[in-house]
């Protein structure tokens, strides 16, 4: 009796360090911010059906992120222009962002980022995603300072770009 329920007890453990995975369909990056007249977004997603993120401490594997900045749409060609030039997409045509792992808190689950924008390597560490049954999503806040950008104005400082902008990482997850 005691041997039928120390394999049981071996059985459950072993089921309870199983991993919980999240199988990635689409990622998305969105970039907000607010202006002076209004608030503009630019994105930039791809399909890539199979990615697999796991929950947990999971050596060696994380979910990259290479977009070319040219790539992010603003929705008009004025606004795409203004972007890629704060971005100085000339002098750096790639941003990179890599979430490095996720883990469950309490109650929600977290993830830690690596982010390299305009040559500057930062580091997030315990960024909150949304969970839902479509995505995860994970929101940071950066501000131009940080990034030692200039937060461009147009006509004479008429038109100004806020100082801080929202990064926007979605993550379309396989149906459970």
């Amino acid at each position: 009796m005691r041997i039928a329920s120390l394999l049981f007890c071996c059985i459950l453990w072993m089921g309870s360090l199983q991993k919980e995975a999240f199988i990635i369909q689409q990622k998305e990056i969105i970039v907000k911010g607010k202006t002076s007249i209004g608030d503009f977004e630019c994105s930039y997603g791809m399909e890539e059906i199979g990615d697999t993120l796991y929950l947990g401490n999971t050596p060696n594997i994380s979910l990259d992120f290479n977009i070319p900045v040219k790539e992010f749409g603003c929705g008009n060609f004025l606004l795409n222009s203004d972007f890629r030039r704060t971005l100085k997409a000339d002098q750096y045509p790639v941003c990179a962002v890599r979430v490095m792992r996720l883990f469950r808190g309490q109650k929600n689950i977290y993830g830690d980022l690596a982010i390299n924008l305009v040559g500057k390597d930062l580091k997030l560490n315990n960024v909150f995603f949304d969970r839902n049954r479509e995505k995860l999503q994970g929101k940071v806040q950066l501000s131009f300072e940080e990034l030692e950008l200039e937060a461009p104005s147009r006509l004479g400082g008429l038109v100004r770009v806020e100082e801080i902008i929202e990064l926007q990482i979605d993550l379309y997850v396989e149906p459970a």
